[in-house]
């Protein structure tokens, strides 16, 4: 088919062949100035341009040059991820050697090992075990969530004023669970280990007197309702209380202690009262009254106030010493702050809360205390590998822990063997139970994360579980990795151009 422009006909066709063009006058004249036309054309723009443009010239072109160091690693290699690169080819080694702590675990217990969150090791790990201290674990993670590191208990010293003159004044606990006098935090008669850092009873005195009372006609009145009234978890065996842990109250000084008593006082803020009676009376404030217990009257002034460390301090006072009472008022803080009740199960509501929105597997875990001395409570692998992998080995909460043979409730574990020094945990301990979980950082980058809870007769003897955690879960652990380290396969440097 023709198209339009080629759709003549032949008559139309033929005179435009041969007609004439008009012959031109000097061919060869037309010729030169049509060769020339274009440079005087292009000459006289750049005399009017170089005429009126004052700018500065333009810069030169840039010239391409080659890096000075050249990657030797290409972009698609296995070194760019290094991690991965190390764990897979140590990952059949490091099967074989968990195998002996799978076969450790028997019905009742759990075990559960992962490398960058990728799980090695998953013996039992939906059995509900009793977690005993470990669940400290958890009350911190939430603690540290719910509230903030920087979170500090406040102990305040309210007082009736009438005309200049002091009658009773009232010792407010805030539920500060290190508050101590200072004979009492150092006292390993009193306690396996320090209580650091102590809130100072001596320096609230101190503010008093310089408040300006002298005088109070009335008595000294510890104040606990910060908290219920219950002193003990009701499933707290019997030889539990007041040895163990508790009385937990509002306010509680030196654990319940007073100076020269030689057992705890089975009123907190009445121990308390007595200890604060003595500090004023020692800065010469004379007081007409006793030492006594009870609520705050509404709308008193405040005279004086202490606050404590900041909350990350005092749960690494909890965690490394395992320090059951701070455990306990730590949780129900945790209900008063979240829910406005001061109780144990508002805690343990608000700990339950918290895992679940953390996405953490809570099938069968109860919790009924925040100290894990309750039998009651349970937990699984599952939950706690999930918890740990929340947190890098590098975040303030694990540097709380205690470190294997070096500090707190594992400085006399591990002692000489490849994980002293590197492994960060936390442990449980009851009659038949015997639990560990914790972190250990691989050179290179990588993070073991681990759980291990056994429950069953004796295990809790250390002629059982010491050869479990110093045998078979160390040369488990402790040998990672047996193939190259992410250190050792990470990319090359680069190299110097023409090398």
């Amino acid at each position: 088919m023709l198209d339009e422009e080629s759709n003549l006909t032949m008559p139309q066709s033929r005179a435009r062949v041969t007609r004439r063009s008009r012959p031109s006058n000097n061919p060869v004249a037309s010729l030169i100035f049509l060769a020339i036309a274009p440079s005087i054309i292009l000459g006289g723009l750049w005399q009017f341009a170089n005429s009126h443009d004052n700018s500065a010239p333009p810069a030169p072109d840039l010239v391409a040059t080659s890096p000075a160091n050249t990657p030797q690693t290409p972009l698609l290699s296995a070194r760019r991820t290094p991690g991965v690169l190390a764990r897979e080819t140590s990952a059949i080694a490091f099967e074989q050697a968990l195998r002996p702590l799978g076969g450790a675990v028997l019905a009742g217990s759990c075990a559960a090992v992962s490398i960058d969150g990728v799980l090695m090791l998953s013996d039992g790990i939906d059995t509900p075990v009793t977690p005993a201290s470990t669940l400290k674990f958890l009350v911190a993670a939430t603690a540290l969530d719910s509230l903030g590191a920087d979170f500090r208990y406040s102990t305040e010293v309210k007082a009736e004023i009438n005309a200049g003159v002091v009658g009773s004044i009232y010792l407010v606990g805030g539920g500060d669970p290190l508050l101590a006098s200072s004979w009492y935090p150092d006292d390993l008669t009193l306690s396996k280990y320090p209580q650091q850092p102590a809130t100072s009873l001596e320096a609230l005195a101190d503010a008093v007197v310089a408040a300006g009372i002298t005088q109070i006609t009335g008595n000294v009145v510890g104040d606990a309702s910060h908290y219920d009234a219950e002193l003990y978890p009701p499933s707290w065996p019997i030889g539990f209380r007041a040895i163990q842990g508790g009385p937990i109250a509002g306010l509680l000084v030196n654990d319940g202690a007073v100076l020269g008593a030689s057992t705890k006082a089975t009123n907190p803020a009445m121990g308390a009262a007595q200890e604060f009676y003595r500090l004023l009376q020692e800065r010469g404030v004379t007081i007409v009254g006793a030492p006594a217990s009870g609520v705050t009257p509404v709308g008193l002034a405040t005279v004086a106030a202490v606050q404590s460390a900041p909350l990350n301090d005092i749960i690494g006072e909890m965690l490394q010493n395992s320090d059951n009472n701070t455990a306990e008022m730590l949780l129900k803080e945790i209900g008063f702050q979240l829910s406005g009740a001061g109780t144990r199960a508002a805690g343990d509501a608000a700990v339950m809360a918290k895992l679940s929105s953390w996405g953490v597997p809570l099938d069968g875990v109860t919790l009924s205390d925040g100290s894990g001395l309750s039998s009651d409570n349970k937990v699984t692998c599952a939950a706690f590998l999930a918890v740990l992998e929340r947190y890098k080995t590098s975040d303030p909460l694990i540097s709380k822990l205690a470190v294997a043979g070096t500090s707190g409730t594992l400085s006399k574990y591990f002692v000489g063997t490849s994980l002293q020094g590197r492994l960060y945990g936390k442990t449980g301990s009851l009659s038949g139970v015997k639990a560990l979980v914790g972190f250990v950082p691989v050179e290179g980058g990588s993070t073991i994360r681990f759980a291990l809870l056994l429950e069953s007769p004796g295990i809790d003897d250390e002629k059982v579980f010491v050869p479990l955690w110093e045998g078979v879960l160390t040369q488990a652990l402790g040998t990672y990795p047996q193939g190259p380290s992410a250190e050792a396969v990470a990319p090359l440097p680069a190299t110097p151009t023409g090398s």
